[in-house]
């Protein structure tokens, strides 16, 4: 059940947010690409690099090291878009960072994995994604989605207008099913596996969203472009990384962390969208008949 719920869900969520998204939010992103650029660098480099440190502080058995560093590897997940609407974020800038780390993932995880069993293992371990299942997968759950979800938006403003507070609340409905039936589905790993690697992923998570979002901010990324990098960070693409684990390495082992972080990331992404709400009066995802979507740095 859970492998029809979650992809399904993950459609319909990304349909409202096309839905809440114009053309010009991409166009405007790509007249200031800075963004962009820090999103996928901080993500494909630095928050693999910031999971190894953290591995290192921590002193983890090497399975949970190369897990945490796989949850670092994993692009950003297809709710972080959603989750971006819902705390006002720029959506245009996470939804780009996260089609393009997806199309990235299938170099650049089996690159930063087998960097990880070399540093704490001292194996050289090679593997490889599937190239045509994971673009697939971004195409179906992300880019289909979220195109027919603009071109509405864009033809039939009237209409989505009429629809937009249903949809909302329809829409939160189903990311409080995905965030459920993914917490649920793993609970007895994630409880049996707390003590052993849970700090570890709040730090990673914590760090990975706040250094994302001073980075952005350093570089002159709007408000809510750096709300969309802190959250486009937080939230990974964790089926992704238990896939990598379980069906491709064979490991369970390396899956504690990811399962751990299904819990951890959830948690402090609701937080970020809470306190964003209650700063701005519980507007939330005030989309085109508010104050206008998102910004562009």
């Amino acid at each position: 059940m859970p492998t029809l719920i979650i992809p399904l869900g993950l459609a319909f969520l990304m349909l409202s947010v096309g839905l809440e998204t114009r053309l010009a939010d991409f166009r405007a992103l790509a007249r200031a690409r800075v963004g962009v650029v820090v999103g996928l660098l901080s993500q494909v480099v630095g928050l693999p690099l910031l999971a190894m440190v953290i591995a290192r502080l921590f002193d983890l058995p090497v399975a949970h090291a190369v897990g945490l560093v796989l949850v670092a590897a994993a692009p950003g997940g297809v709710t972080a878009n959603f989750v971006t609407l819902m705390a006002a974020g720029d959506v245009a800038l996470c939804v780009t960072i996260t089609v393009l780390g997806s199309l990235a993932a299938p170099l650049t995880v089996p690159l930063v994995v087998g960097f990880a069993f070399d540093l704490f293992a001292g194996d050289a371990v090679t593997l490889s994604l599937p190239l045509g299942p994971t673009i697939g997968a971004v195409f179906v759950t992300t880019v289909v989605p979220l195109s027919v979800g603009i071109a509405l938006a864009e033809r039939r403003p009237e209409m989505v207008a009429v629809l937009r507070p249903s949809l909302r609340r329809a829409s939160f409905v189903v990311f409080v099913m995905i965030v459920v039936t993914a917490v649920a589905a793993q609970w007895s790993e994630l409880v049996a596996s707390w003590r052993v690697v849970g700090v570890a992923d709040v730090v990673l998570n914590l760090a990975a969203m706040g250094a994302s979002a001073a980075l952005g901010r350093v570089v002159g990324v709007s408000v809510p472009g750096a709300v969309a990098l802190s959250i486009s960070a937080g939230l990974r693409n964790i089926a992704l990384a238990l896939t990598v684990a379980v069906t491709i390495l064979g490991r369970p082992d390396i899956a504690v962390a990811a399962t751990v972080h299904v819990f951890v990331m959830n948690a402090t992404a609701l937080a970020l969208v809470a306190a964003r709400r209650q700063r701005s009066g519980g507007g939330g995802a005030e989309g085109r008949d508010g104050s206008g979507g998102s910004a562009a740095g």
